[in-house]
């Protein structure tokens, strides 16, 4: 599955630098005591630290590449390997009312931006599938669950292909 990747340490067997990221990947019992911990609600918010490094920061030697990946295009396919589409999206978006204290509501003849998804189904997620300009990303060629398959922003509606 899609988590497994990302906190897997043996991943970095390969020195690819596309898992060179900061804090760096852990061992799995670090990453199966942070799935229990979203799933018992201990961890009560998620986010994406979306880092996206041009191709001279990532395709040199391991110990010379810049740490970071990106992470928005993933984040939603990760998170509901482990959770339910609902909490995913509660875990996603908790952080904007415990930070700006606002409340998002959706009411008509209000301008929305809104990411579109489906729960179902799976996704291979690959560099051609990107939409970043940035490609380097930890979870390139993971099985995820699910697609983000457009957004509605600025009162126009960006399907992916």
């Amino acid at each position: 599955a899609l988590h497994n990747l990302f906190f897997t340490d043996e991943v970095l067997a390969d020195f690819d630098t596309n898992y060179k990221v900061l804090p760096p990947l852990r061992p799995e019992y670090d990453r199966s005591a942070l799935v229990e911990a979203v799933k018992d609600g201990t961890i009560d918010m998620v986010t994406s630290d979306h880092t996206p490094i041009d191709i001279e920061g990532k395709k040199v030697e391991f110990d010379n590449a810049l740490y970071g990946t990106i992470g928005l295009e993933t984040t939603f396919q990760a998170l509901v390997t482990v959770v339910s589409e609902k909490r995913a999206v509660q875990l996603l978006t908790a952080g904007r009312k415990r930070f700006t204290g606002e409340q998002l509501t959706i009411k008509e003849g209000e301008v929305a931006n809104l990411t579109l998804f489906s729960g179902k189904g799976s996704i291979r997620f690959r560099e051609i599938v990107s939409i970043s300009k940035s490609k380097n990303n930890a979870f390139l060629n993971a099985q995820g669950k699910g697609k983000v398959y457009g957004i509605i922003a600025n009162n126009k509606l960006v399907l992916n292909d």
